[in-house]
């Protein structure tokens, strides 16, 4: 009994605690990161993140698992924070913090708003092998 409870709290623990904006295989969000990397041809996803949202901290764990997966290798993960971000944000064109965008060099492949479903996040960075280009 007193393991599922300690279990419990180690879980409500994580989830209740910010993430840091360089968490696991993403680098902050920069105009000039994006642009380098995009110059270079490469495959980026933007999360746009922000500490309260209870939304991308659910998100956050499962992409930060996904760029980990030999499929996805090539991916750089660019995390932008919605509030101290908020114009490069809107630049990019996010309505909200919990927004993806993935790019593959210059060209916008897709945008996802709130999405927390593993697969369905899956699919969405699977996208960036179809694309032309890729």
């Amino acid at each position: 009994m007193l393991g599922k409870k300690l279990e419990l709290l180690l879980l409500l623990a994580i989830f209740a605690s910010p993430l840091t904006l360089a968490d696991g295989p993403f680098e902050t969000f920069s105009e000039d990161r994006l642009a380098a990397l995009q110059a270079e041809g490469q495959t980026v996803l933007v999360e746009v993140y922000a500490d309260w949202c209870s939304t991308c901290r659910r998100q956050s764990p499962i992409l930060s698992e996904l760029l980990k997966d030999e499929q996805f290798a090539g991916i750089t993960g660019l995390k932008l924070d919605w509030d101290d971000q908020r114009s490069q944000a809107q630049a990019l064109g996010a309505p909200r913090q919990s927004t993806l965008i993935l790019y593959v060099g210059s060209e916008r492949i897709d945008t996802s708003v709130a999405e927390t479903n593993p697969e369905r996040l899956r699919e969405f960075l699977a996208q960036a092998d179809t694309a032309p280009g890729s």
